[in-house]
């Protein structure tokens, strides 16, 4: 058996992807949970913070167990030891970052030292050059395990190239979906706390089957160990205080500094009670994960003797030494959440602090994003940060590839938690120091990292230079690993001691012997007063909303009640008399601070309370900020006056020039010195008066003198003034006066010369444009008008021609119909086939004419009302399935009980005409051809369709094919002009509906057309409305059943009148013909005729029509007969005269099938 196993590279390269898609669905699992759940679940949040255990804990900690002999890493120790002691600086830390509402370690220094760019800038810059070398190290623990794993020295290459496209993916669905930085994802801390369980079972599993199946318990395995007396740890070293010190400060540094725990601890916390929680799960896990960690590595020492594996391979090559495949992969696979974990969330943040703090400030400075709309704003915004997630990883990807020595890139991983640890005395100044400044905390930071650089970078990267070896020039107390001849310490130590120590010394002195600026003060009280004075902890909500009142306004003084839990009435003095609680001091600091400064703000509120007198320090801090205040003011203002392009002046009660600026002098022309403070208004309006830039109207009876001071008593009195001057220099002068409440004047003067003479031009422009508007528009009335006069001659035209071309072909059809019955079966069956075909044709061609004109003018009129749609397409079905019988087609319909709300003549057109393309086109196939009518249910509409499997149409003919006189190639042979879908677009966007085709060629098409849906519930009584235009019932058994059914027919048309006497005949019923009422009259009189069924013409002789005809006969003969209006018109007018009398209407040409159906239901 071999001693060692390897497993495939593809199964690993799987396992890897696995594991992959398995936290991306557990990523979107936790996000779409309810946040409420979040809310119970501490554990979730005390998990996910051990995304600081990364491939260093899965791997490394092994590898200096195996070193040191510790069993629990120091930096672990210091961890520990910050959870359990330092926990109120975390509170307090949680507490401004949710009261501020910060986003990151960079935002969070930066607000502390007066919101600083550059601070914040700074900061980021050195997460950023201390995180990228962290990520590459997990990046090279995957690279490194999948080696091992698979026994290859390729693969890995590709592997992580692909395990950080994943990467890169994942970060940016889960990280940088929202613009909100400070928003909480919960998807993101749910797969870091499973990575967070996956890493903890994996190193418990390779812990016992190390201590309980390789070995025989932990007494076995430590006396195995000392029997081999190996000398692998160096007890000297492990001794060392100093390594503890500073890696447990390390330790108690990451907790607070490290972007990513950062983010997890704060960022991503709901409440306190999570971080309380976390103060006891985070340390157990600690624990609990190091558990195994020293019996590993003496089980390694003990197996691979010499150092001829590497100690922190010991928990891969173990269970593959052992011929443990499952146990490697889960390990591998732990190892692999370790890093991938880290290298997520600290990307994420990485990305933000870049975006916001480097590059948005950047980018802001450019005059054209800053004019974009906002929405465009925020998602380039939102870019951005997605792409430096892209640029930071393929960095550490390179950085990774390009540093090939893993004891070097291991040590750089190191190096990076000591640079992150500058952060740490800005972190503590500013929660504990009011006197530190931004000034220090730049130049400290600055300090704090060219010493790292000094003294852990440089000797890292050329270990053997002699400027490490001899110092620089030769200076042996220079030299970066034994500072002052400093050298009792290892290189780490060292390092950061001396980095930390510059850096507290400078940030110390500078912040000793620098000036805080307001906002600086105003910043220190967010972070640090939070404690308050006796006479804070005695001011009552009263207090608190008059000192807002006052100084602030009331609109605020109001909002300081939103700041209570509960809402109160303010009016209430049992409120008023309550004493304030922290939040409401909170918020009346910050409100005052903002107008008075920070130190006037606590004398204000000191004075309130009448607890003892004001000490000269504040007094002297008030006087010193409102000096400062009023310099800056003055100084803005100034600066604002002068660069104006208006001239001001300001006059005082006395009418003496007090104010000016540069540009009243220009535009009034003045002579140098000539004005100066305390200038007698007097003397300027008489040198105006000898310049001719004021003149006196009434020269010749009032004195200059006397016109002077009307104009001052004028200005006295408090009257406004504005007027415009026109200068001798020709430009012209905008002058607006007005007075000030204490007396006095202040006056704009505005070069209004351009204003001028675009106004102008523009009103001869708009002289001339008015004119050339009102010719066009007399022009345009006629036209409209001629227009409007040929439309209506169209609209009189069509429907005349309509009515008059329908007579004969009325009579014709049903002339033609006789004929085909009698000519059954002799040699002219065909011939008078193709008469009736032809007939149809031209009946089609016209009636879609007319249509189409009726559609253009405008005329038609819509009558929306509520039915079932079964009432409409059983007529339908029932005519077109006679129809596709005589084309030897198929025909299904498929019935629907829904309620529809839309016009039913119009829609009846619609789908009328998407049946009679689909008859017609598939009785062209040599196929057995198939149509089909339905309906189907989508949301609110209900869809009918019309499928066939016709020839077809083309994709790049279905737009065209509604337009009007559009043929295909294909279909020329049928005929028509092509206007059938033309009439359905134009009825569908009459009714506001929309029309939809799909269609393969040789396969079939189906028209669909949306109408809205409507629930019974309310309209059962509409059910009940069947329209008397739509025409439905089934075939008559046979001819019999009209025998000796009497009916009366009316016509002014001889030959209609005869044709259709003729078929009713033919039918078996007795009829009598007439033209007109007399002839009615003299039929009727004397006879005991009674008609079961009348039919007459609409329009008759004499401008008479058949409705009120029949309705006078009926009311003289006391008739109850059913009566059928059959007419050519089909105009809106007709058609409500026939339903208001409730008669029956028949379009002409009447077909003698429809006519017999009609007769047949009327009669039942």
């Amino acid at each position: 058996m071999s001693p060692w196993i390897s497993l495939d590279t593809w199964l690993v390269s799987l396992l890897s992807i696995a594991y992959l898609l398995l936290l991306f669905i557990v990523a979107y699992k936790g996000q779409v949970q309810n946040q409420k759940m979040w809310l119970n679940r501490p554990w979730v949040y005390g998990l996910s913070i051990a995304v600081s255990c990364s491939s260093w804990a899965f791997y490394g900690t092994v590898g200096q167990a195996a070193t040191t002999g510790y069993w629990l890493a120091p930096i672990y120790i210091g961890t520990i030891l910050c959870f359990i002691f330092a926990w109120p600086m975390l509170l307090r830390i949680l507490r401004i970052t949710k009261q501020l509402n910060l986003t990151s370690i960079a935002d969070f220094i930066a607000c502390r030292y007066d919101r600083s760019p550059s601070i914040a800038a700074m900061v980021t810059i050195v997460t950023l050059l201390g995180t990228i070398p962290y990520i590459a190290l997990q990046l090279r623990a995957i690279s490194k395990s999948f080696d091992l794993l698979t026994g290859t020295y390729q693969s890995s290459i590709s592997t992580t190239f692909f395990v950080t496209l994943v990467l890169i993916i994942f970060s940016i669905l889960f990280g940088a979906r929202q613009i909100a930085i400070n928003k909480q994802n919960q998807g993101l801390v749910f797969a870091i706390a499973f990575s967070s369980i996956i890493k903890l079972c994996a190193l418990t599993a390779i812990g016992l089957f190390t201590t309980f199946y390789v070995f025989d318990g932990f007494h076995d395995l430590f006396a195995q160990h000392q029997a081999l007396e190996t000398k692998s740890i160096n007890t000297s070293e492990a001794n060392q205080i100093y390594f503890v010190i500073s890696h447990a400060l390390l330790g108690v540094a990451t907790v607070f500094i490290l972007p990513q725990q950062f983010h997890m601890l704060m960022i991503e916390n709901h409440h306190e009670k999570e971080l309380k929680t976390a103060r006891w799960l985070y340390p157990l896990y600690l624990l609990l994960i190091n558990l195994f960690i020293l019996p590993i590595a003496i089980a390694g020492q003990n197996l691979f003797p010499g150092g001829s594996v590497a100690a922190d391979s010991f928990v891969l090559t173990i269970p593959l030494f052992f011929h443990q495949p499952w146990l490697a992969g889960f390990t591998y696979i732990g190892g692999l959440a370790a890093a991938t974990s880290m290298i997520i969330v600290a990307t994420i943040v990485l990305s933000n602090m870049v975006s916001t703090e480097v590059v948005n400030p950047l980018l802001f400075n450019y005059k054209n994003l800053n004019e974009k709309n906002n929405t465009k704003i925020s998602s380039f915004l939102l870019n951005i940060r997605r792409l430096t997630i892209v640029l930071l990883l393929l960095l550490a990807l390179a950085f990774e590839r390009v540093i090939s020595q893993q004891s070097l890139l291991a040590s750089i991983g190191l190096l990076s938690f000591v640079l992150l640890a500058q952060l740490t005395p800005l972190v503590i100044g500013a929660l504990y120091w009011k006197k530190s400044t931004t000034k220090a905390a730049l130049i400290a930071l600055s300090i704090g990292s060219v010493t790292w650089f000094y003294t852990l970078l440089i000797p890292t990267i050329w270990p053997d230079s002699a400027w490490i070896t001899n110092g620089p020039f030769n200076q042996l107390w220079l030299k970066p690993t034994a500072l002052f001849g400093f050298n009792e310490l290892d290189n780490i130590s060292h390092g950061l001691f001396f980095s930390l120590i510059t850096n507290s010394i400078f940030f110390i002195v500078i912040s000793f012997f620098s000036h805080r600026s307001v906002g600086e003060k105003l910043q220190t009280g967010l972070f640090i007063n939070k404690q308050y004075n006796s006479f804070e902890r005695k001011l009552t909500i009263k207090d608190l909303y008059l000192l807002l009142q006052r100084f602030v306004n009331k609109d605020c003084a109001e909002s300081l009640f939103n700041q209570l839990t509960h809402q109160y009435d303010y009016r209430s003095q049992k409120i008023l008399n309550q004493r304030a609680n922290d939040t409401l001091i909170n918020y009346t600091q910050l409100q005052l601070s903002s107008v008075l400064g920070s130190a006037s703000t606590r004398m204000v509120m000191k004075a309130v309370t009448k607890q003892k007198e004001i000490p000269l320090e504040d007094v002297v801090n008030i006087v010193d900020e409102a000096n400062k205040l009023f310099e800056f003011n003055r100084e803005l203002l100034q600066a604002g006056v002068e660069n104006i392009d208006q001239g001001i002046s300001v006059v005082d009660a006395d009418m003496r020039l007090v104010a000016w600026n540069k540009r009243y002098i220009e535009l009034l022309n003045y002579p140098e010195e000539f004005v100066y403070v305390g200038k007698s208004i007097e003397d300027l309006i008489r040198y105006h008066l000898t310049q001719g830039v004021i003149v006196n109207d009434d020269h010749n009876n009032t004195k200059d003198s006397d016109f002077i001071n009307r104009r001052i008593n004028h200005m006295r009195s408090g009257h406004n003034h504005y007027f415009q001057r026109e200068m001798p220099s020709g430009i012209v002068l905008e002058i607006n006066g007005k007075a000030m409440p204490g007396g006095g004047f202040v006056s704009t003067f505005t070069d209004i010369t351009a204003h001028i003479k675009a106004e102008q031009t523009l009103k001869q422009a708009n002289e001339d444009l008015e004119q050339r508007v009102e010719n066009r528009t007399i022009a345009l009335t006629k036209a409209k008008a001629e227009a409007e006069a040929a439309n209506r001659s169209k609209t009189r035209f069509m429907a005349a021609t309509s009515h008059d071309l329908m007579q004969p072909f009325n009579a014709l059809s049903l002339f033609t119909s006789m004929l085909n019955k009698k000519v059954q079966g002799t040699d002219l069956e065909e011939l008078s086939n193709n008469i009736q075909q032809s007939l149809v044709a031209a009946e089609t061609l016209l009636s879609d004419l007319v249509e189409i004109s009726r559609l253009d003018s405008g005329v038609q009129k819509i009558d929306k009302q509520v039915f079932a749609v079964d009432q409409l397409l059983t007529p339908l079905n029932n005519e077109f399935v006679l129809l596709a019988g005589q084309a030897n087609l198929r025909f299904k319909y498929i019935h629907s009980t829904c309620l529809i709300n839309t016009d039913p003549h119009l829609l009846r057109r619609i789908i009328q005409n998407f049946l009679s393309n689909a008859v017609n086109y598939c009785a062209q196939k040599n196929i057995s051809g198939r149509v089909i009518l339905g309906v189907r249910h989508q949301g609110s509409h209900l869809v009918i369709e019309v499928h066939d499997n016709g020839p077809g149409i083309p994709s790049d003919k279905q737009k065209a094919v509604f337009k009007e006189f559009e043929r295909l190639q294909q279909t020329s042979d049928i005929s028509g002009l092509g206007l059938g879908l033309a009439i359905s677009d134009r009825i569908a966007k009459l009714l506001s509906l929309k029309i939809s085709l799909k269609s393969t060629v040789d396969k079939g098409s189906c028209f669909s057309i949306y109408v809205p849906r409507v629930l019974p519930s309310n309209h059962q009584h509409e059910l009940d409305k069947v329209t008397s235009l739509i025409s439905i019932e089934h075939e008559p058994k046979s001819v019999s059943d009209l025998s000796n059914v009497p009916i009366m027919v009316v016509d002014n048309e001889v030959l209609i009148l005869n044709a259709i006497t003729a078929q009713l005949k033919e039918w078996g019923c007795r009829v009598i013909a007439v033209k007109n009422e007399d002839e009615l009259m003299n039929s009727i009189a004397g006879n005991m005729f009674i008609p079961e069924i009348i039919i007459s013409d609409y329009h008759l002789n004499d401008a008479k029509n058949g409705i009120d005809l029949i309705e006078k006969v009926k009311e003289i003969q006391s008739w109850n007969c059913p009566t059928i209006i059959c007419s050519a018109d089909p105009s809106e007018t007709v058609r409500d005269h026939t339903l208001k009398a409730n008669f029956h209407f028949i379009r002409k040409p009447v077909k003698a099938l429809g006519l017999k159906k009609l007769i047949l239901r009327l009669l039942r």
